[in-house]
């Protein structure tokens, strides 16, 4: 349902936004409209700008000059003088046609490159393939009597004489064969 005075909620949101000065004639009753030069007008009447004459615009003109630029393209490019089969072709697809030499170029790298990723592929599944070593190279042997002889439980240290001989073996035909080498 409508408000009883719509037009008190309305001079009230005006007041609110633009702040006016009202004349009060306090002899006669206020109906909400001051009077001047003997017409009625609302109090919270906002003064508009007067109209402005506003031109099409810039790109208005540059579509418009495009059309019969675009035309003129268009015929100039299909327009050919010569009766070879290239030159009657239009002037966009000859251009675009002067770069099909790049296409073949492009199969012969895509060739490669694809050979390339084929070898890496079977280079690596040959690598990933084979088992790891398990032959840990040692500087010394005493590496595994670095720890502290004192609080080791029974049974826990193994016997190290074969690995001992089998170092020692080997330093000793290590030697012989740099003696021999000389």
């Amino acid at each position: 349902m409508l408000s009883p005075r719509p037009s008190a909620l309305r001079l009230a949101r005006f007041s609110r936004l633009r702040p006016q000065h009202r004349r009060h004639d306090t002899t006669k009753a206020t109906t909400g409209h001051a009077t001047s030069a003997g017409q009625a007008e609302p109090v919270a009447h906002a003064h508009h700008a007067e109209p402005v004459n506003e031109s099409l615009g810039r790109g208005f003109y540059i579509t418009l000059a495009s059309l019969p630029l675009a035309f003129a393209l268009y015929k100039f490019s299909r327009s050919s003088d010569n009766s070879s089969a290239a030159a009657a072709q239009p002037w966009l697809t000859r251009l675009i046609g002067s770069w099909a030499s790049l296409q073949e170029r492009w199969v012969v790298r895509n060739t490669l490159h694809t050979r390339m990723v084929e070898q890496a592929a079977q280079d690596r599944n040959l690598f990933q393939s084979t088992p790891a070593s398990q032959m840990v190279e040692l500087k010394f042997p005493e590496v595994f009597n670095t720890g502290s002889p004192y609080n080791v439980p029974a049974g826990q240290m193994a016997n190290l004489d074969a690995l001992v001989a089998h170092y020692e073996k080997r330093n000793r035909d290590a030697a012989a064969g740099r003696r021999v080498g000389r």
